[in-house]
């Protein structure tokens, strides 16, 4: 768990506009931007993240703003469980009621990112990440 928690911690310490550092945590390489609307968008399809092979990677940023990006990512089997708070602010909110495939997830602000750790409908493993800086 440590070892995921640090590797989470350097990611979302990274500038998202620098894509070379992001495919250097990621272990991948980012296609070129293409626009989506007033956003860009860069896809890879997988990479890895410590020990976990990880998938359908996105980075998406306003097209006037790349510093304010999210990157995505699902986190290929088998994961790691999550039965335990990581950062002491952690929130673990359940999956919305409206939506028929919405999950839970754990939300915390890591240094300036907003960090959400999607879990499996059992509350136990990781099944994506999503890293917001703004």
């Amino acid at each position: 768990m440590e070892r995921f928690k640090y590797d989470i911690e350097r990611l979302a310490g990274v500038r998202f506009d620098d894509v070379d550092a992001l495919n250097e945590q990621l272990h991948t390489h980012l296609g070129a931007p293409t626009r989506q609307g007033l956003r860009d968008e860069r896809v890879a399809e997988r990479g890895r993240l410590g020990d976990l092979e990880v998938r359908n990677i996105t980075l998406r940023s306003p097209a006037d703003d790349p510093t304010h990006a999210t990157l995505i990512f699902e986190v290929a089997p088998p994961s790691i469980a999550l039965d335990e708070i990581i950062w002491e602010d952690s929130t673990i909110e359940p999956p919305h009621p409206d939506a028929p495939d919405s999950r839970p997830y754990w939300s915390a602000q890591v240094n300036s990112a907003k960090v959400v750790l999607g879990l499996s409908l059992d509350y136990k493993t990781l099944t994506f990440v999503s890293i917001s800086q703004r």
